[in-house]
């Protein structure tokens, strides 16, 4: 972990950690949004929930974008998911 990545983690980035760090963490966050009897914690835990899963949504669609350079979203005639046989 460099400088920057320290800089980083300290503002609170979740990116300089790896797939396996950013599980863990946010199995122990979700242990804690679980087991809290608070409200107003509870509330601040499910917000740090959902960044967890952006950065790992984030990371997953890269992911998808590196492996499927090509790919394309599918756009029917009648919408995006809607069948063409009205």
């Amino acid at each position: 972990m460099g400088i920057f990545d320290s800089i980083a983690r300290g503002l609170g980035s979740l990116r300089p950690l790896s797939d396996t760090e950013l599980e863990d963490e946010r199995e122990a966050v979700r242990q804690r949004y679980v087991s809290s009897g608070d409200v107003d914690e509870a509330s601040k835990l499910y917000d740090e929930l959902h960044r967890y899963d952006g950065e790992m949504t984030r990371r997953a669609n890269e992911a998808y974008e590196r492996e499927n350079p090509d790919a394309t979203t599918r756009h029917r005639e009648h919408g995006w998911y809607l069948p063409n046989d009205d």
